[in-house]
């Protein structure tokens, strides 16, 4: 029989996904059939079904039919009965490819998303310290970009009409003081200013507010109060004439030069993410743009529910781009492991509980060997904690069809051993 007619493609459909798979009768080189070897029976379209007895296969309920009583490879140089041997024109057609287990750095980062928000650095909320009227109202709606020092309201409060009054009163009385005045009275002139200043800084009248207060006669009719921070109004509570209360909450400032990026990490990663890494964060809103920032802080609780954690970046934000309540993907530098032994990942045929590798052995010798795995590196190597060495070629392409053929010879031995 040619080479070519011991390939027979077979499919089984798994799911709605096709799979193609090459009879174990094509890829194992059969022994002469041995008198005395038990008669063992098999599904042409499931090789993987084997028995002692004739029957019908449990799987598309076909008759079995008879095999070669050597259904395994009983060849005196097999050191282990699961080695698979296959023919170098078969290796070709099958289309089988190696690589190389090597050792060397894992990068690995941690792919999440994320939730921008409001620092809470930067919030600042105005409130007086004494009741009065709002006069004039500056900051007039929210949302509008407000900086450092400028004007929010102008507020008519008889305690601060009383405090301007001291401030002027005392600032008359030191000037009126001549240069032949005892230095007793001078000192004590001087510490009725600063007082009287004091009194007006306590309750945030800003300084340049003050002095204009000094230089006058008499006190202004309204007094303004600015803004302790650049940002944007993120709540006003205040209208133009209303009366205001001593703590009474008035506006929120909220700065957006920068902003904290909320980041959720899965259970399985939190070893690897750390404060101190590098994180780099994209939106839709910003194609092509990426924004830089380090973890500074990782929250103490897990989401119960969604069993992540929540990590805290801050992000620079100086042209104000990026807006509260945008959503971003968040890819997390974690610190690689300085060496490991690698291997690729298609390498590996994880079954859900043991994960094989076939290695080659050289003249067509392909045998599996059980491996615990690690990390899947940035570059889709696999961290190989137990089962390889460097130096050692894996199989990264037809390894699925040599696992059908070495579950197959091993199958065949255990019946043929009964």
């Amino acid at each position: 029989m040619s080479m070519t007619s011991k390939v027979i493609a077979l499919m089984i459909a798994v799911g709605s996904v096709p799979l193609f798979l090459i009879s174990a009768h094509a890829l194992h080189e059969r022994e002469p059939i041995q008198s005395h070897a038990k008669q063992l029976w098999h599904c042409g379209m499931h090789p993987q079904v084997i028995q002692d007895h004739p029957g019908d296969c449990p799987i598309c309920h076909m008759a079995l039919t008879p095999m070669n009583a050597s259904g395994a490879d009983t060849h005196a140089d097999h050191a282990e009965p699961t080695v698979v041997r296959i023919d170098s024109a078969i290796v070709q057609n099958m289309g089988v490819r190696t690589a190389t287990v090597t050792r060397g750095p894992l990068s690995k980062s941690v792919r999440t998303v994320g939730v921008l928000s409001l620092p809470e650095p930067g919030l600042h909320d105005v409130s007086l310290k004494v009741g009065g009227w709002i006069q004039k109202l500056y900051a007039d709606q929210e949302g509008m970009h407000v900086h450092h020092g400028d004007p929010l309201f102008a507020i008519y409060s008889p305690e601060l009409q009383t405090a301007a009054q001291e401030l002027i009163s005392a600032e008359k009385s030191w000037h009126l003081l001549s240069d032949r005045s005892s230095q007793e009275g001078r000192r004590e002139a001087q510490m009725l200013v600063d007082s009287a200043r004091r009194k007006l800084q306590l309750w945030d009248v800003d300084p340049r507010d003050i002095d204009a207060i000094a230089k006058a006669d008499q006190p202004p009719a309204q007094i303004i109060f600015r803004s302790p921070a650049s940002g944007h109004v993120e709540e006003k509570l205040i209208v133009q004439g209303g009366s205001v209360q001593p703590g009474m909450k008035l506006l929120r400032i909220a700065d957006h030069s920068t902003m904290w990026l909320e980041a959720q990490v899965y259970e399985d990663q939190f070893s690897l993410v750390k404060s101190g890494q590098q994180v780099v964060a994209t939106v839709d809103a910003l194609t092509g743009r990426q924004f830089n920032g380090t973890i500074g802080f990782i929250y103490p609780h897990v989401d119960h529910m969604a069993r992540t954690l929540k990590v805290r970046a801050t992000l620079d934000n100086p042209d104000f781009d990026l807006r509260p309540g945008m959503y971003a993907t968040v890819t997390i530098q974690t610190q690689p492991i300085p060496n490991a032994i690698l291997c690729p990942r298609e390498a590996v045929i994880d079954s859900g509980q043991k994960q094989i590798v076939f290695i080659d052995e050289g003249n067509g010798h392909f045998s599996p060997r059980q491996v615990r795995t690690g990390l899947l590196g940035d570059d889709n190597k696999l961290q190989i904690l137990e089962g390889l060495e460097p130096g050692q070629t894996v199989v990264t392409s037809g390894q699925f069809l040599m696992d059908v053929e070495s579950r197959t010879i091993e199958a065949t031995q255990k019946l043929s051993a009964k």
